[in-house]
């Protein structure tokens, strides 16, 4: 039997129960909330702030809203909200109204210092049970009938001259268009890794300054002292030089220049791209692939071999000393062409993802197709 938040007395339990507002829902095993994301939500939320949070939604709230449901004064509520918020545990629009933000939490926690502090090594374990043990990576990542939450984003530097190019398609016209302020962090999934010991990519990746945090977000972390801010000339720059480490550049899956992150991404460690780089039960909507995909001109090719060691979806093989591309497997990030040493490889226009118009629209697929069975 399915209680209301009426009759749920534990905090902890409310918000849970509120958190599956979220599109994704949130980890459940058998009609159940997983016991580990149970536990998760109650090393993030102390028994006092939780009194506080059960009020929250998934949807944001303005103060005055909050004020009449807790019965604080508003300078009180709006003290808890601020310093809740600047513990990373709950989000806010400017300060002017706050939400759960669900599947933020996930990453908060490994990339912002006051949430690391709160989950330490036992969040990373408690992330790997729900998240990859109990399968949530496939509602993470995707909805149940495939629309992705975020897509690939080549480099310009990887795309035939001859193909269109779409402002809202390649990096750096994201980044030069994206609303700021462009903050840069930590990457929370190789952090997480790290923090188990587990980390692949250890002597091949960094950690730090791969986030890109921008719009909202970047102005959430700059009002916490955390991150870095960059000009858009320094972060092109930056984009570059990870672009040449062989990291894949994500983003929401959608036109508007609203982003909130972009990510610099590893095939071992990034939550999105082991669903089918790593995960034995493969999500092939991870991720969107982009609108491009790679070719290779055979007669500049001198099968060297080092896309093979790039491709993160092992798309590429050498036959007869031959580069070769496996076009069902080929995401279109443009990591294999960039370094060629025979500008050998190109990314091709080929239409084959949809990119939604903004966030809310998104969102909005993602919850129904999520709720179908229900």
């Amino acid at each position: 039997m399915n209680l209301t938040i009426e009759e749920i007395k534990d905090p902890h339990e409310i918000i849970l129960k509120n958190m599956r507002e979220y599109p994704s829902d949130i980890p459940m095993v058998e009609g159940k909330v997983s016991e580990a994301f149970r536990e998760f939500i109650k090393l993030l939320f102390t028994p006092e702030e939780a009194e506080i949070a059960q009020y929250l939604t998934v949807r944001p709230q303005s103060v005055s809203a909050i004020v009449k449901k807790i019965g604080k004064s508003r300078e009180e509520t709006k003290r808890i909200l601020e310093e809740m918020t600047k513990n990373g545990i709950i989000q806010d629009i400017g300060g002017y109204s706050y939400f759960l933000a669900m599947a933020h939490l996930l990453n908060m926690g490994f990339k912002y210092s006051k949430t690391l502090e709160r989950l330490g090594k036992r969040g990373a374990e408690l992330y790997q049970q729900f998240f990859i043990e109990e399968k949530f990576y496939k509602r993470y990542e995707s909805s149940d009938a495939g629309t992705s939450l975020i897509r690939i984003v080549p480099i310009n530097l990887s795309i035939d001259h001859e193909s269109v190019i779409s402002n809202a398609e390649e990096i750096h016209d994201i980044i030069e268009n994206c609303i700021g302020p462009i903050v840069v962090t930590d990457c929370p999934c190789r952090n997480r890794t790290e923090t188990l010991g587990i980390r692949e990519c250890k002597d091949k990746f960094p950690i730090g300054e791969t986030c890109f945090q921008v719009g909202l977000f970047g102005k959430y972390f700059l009002r916490r002292g955390e991150g870095k801010e960059l000009s858009r000339e320094e972060a092109h720059k930056l984009v570059d030089k990870l672009a040449e480490m062989g990291l894949v550049f994500t983003t929401e899956n959608i036109v508007s220049q609203m982003h909130q992150v972009i990510c610099s991404c590893c095939a071992c460690c990034c939550a999105m791209l082991r669903g089918m780089t790593r995960f034995e039960d493969k999500n092939e909507n991870c991720i969107a692939k982009s609108n491009y995909i790679s070719k290779i001109n055979q007669d500049l090719c001198k099968g060297c071999g080092l896309c093979v060691q790039r491709c993160p979806f092992q798309a590429i093989t050498i036959k007869n000393e031959k580069s070769f591309v496996d076009t069902k497997k080929c995401y279109g990030c443009g990591v294999c062409a960039v370094t060629c040493p025979t500008g050998a490889i190109k990314l091709h226009r080929l239409e084959r993802s949809h990119i939604y118009d903004n966030t809310a629209e998104l969102m909005k697929k993602i919850y129904q197709e999520n709720r179908v069975k229900e």
